[in-house]
């Protein structure tokens, strides 16, 4: 993938400054300039939500998340314990509330306590759900098009959710799938 992406900017660079010399320089500074832009806009949002994140858990409302996702957590996780129950359910929550950058800290507690106990179908169940993960409030995104200045941030609650909905349950229907076929 770094070759193909060297080999892309390199052509495009010798490209440019064939056809316009004086835009190369400004391209690469406005890009760069850009990037460090959604950066910090990144970083605001998730020290927002991480900081709502820590007082939530410092309040006992994790707990009581993790105790409201517990039914679905225990059908699809069977063989995990309450520890690691607890991580998929805050993994799970942050994600609902499309927190993906809150939600990796519990996946990856979650995904090292799944293998400690050798849970390959609990891993790819949690891989599944956090790559397709249901949003109910996709709260970054919105996040980011009202530090864009859009003048309808939320248009995208709907589509977000019927979109992750679909998503979530094709790529748990497909694990099944596959798993019967290889037995």
């Amino acid at each position: 993938m770094n070759v193909i992406f060297i080999a892309v900017f390199t052509v495009s660079v010798a490209v440019m400054a064939f056809i316009e010399p004086n835009a190369v320089v400004g391209a690469m500074t406005e890009g760069g300039k850009k990037a460090l832009e959604l950066t910090f806009s990144l970083t605001v949002i998730y020290a927002v939500w991480l900081g709502v994140s820590e007082v939530a858990e410092k309040a006992g409302v994790n707990k009581k998340i993790a105790k409201l996702l517990s039914p679905a957590v225990d059908k699809l996780f069977k063989n995990a314990d309450e520890e690691t129950k607890k991580h998929l359910s805050m993994n799970i929550s942050a994600n609902l509330l499309g927190l993906g950058g809150v939600a990796t800290p519990y996946g990856i507690n979650a995904a090292n306590l799944l293998d400690k106990k050798g849970d390959t179908d609990g891993l790819d169940k949690l891989f599944i759900i956090a790559a397709t993960s249901i949003q109910i409030l996709p709260t970054t995104v919105i996040s980011l098009r009202q530090s864009y200045n859009s003048v309808a941030a939320a248009d995208i609650f709907l589509p977000t959710l019927l979109s992750t909905i679909v998503s979530t349950i094709s790529g748990l229907l497909m694990l099944k799938i596959f798993k019967a076929r290889k037995k």
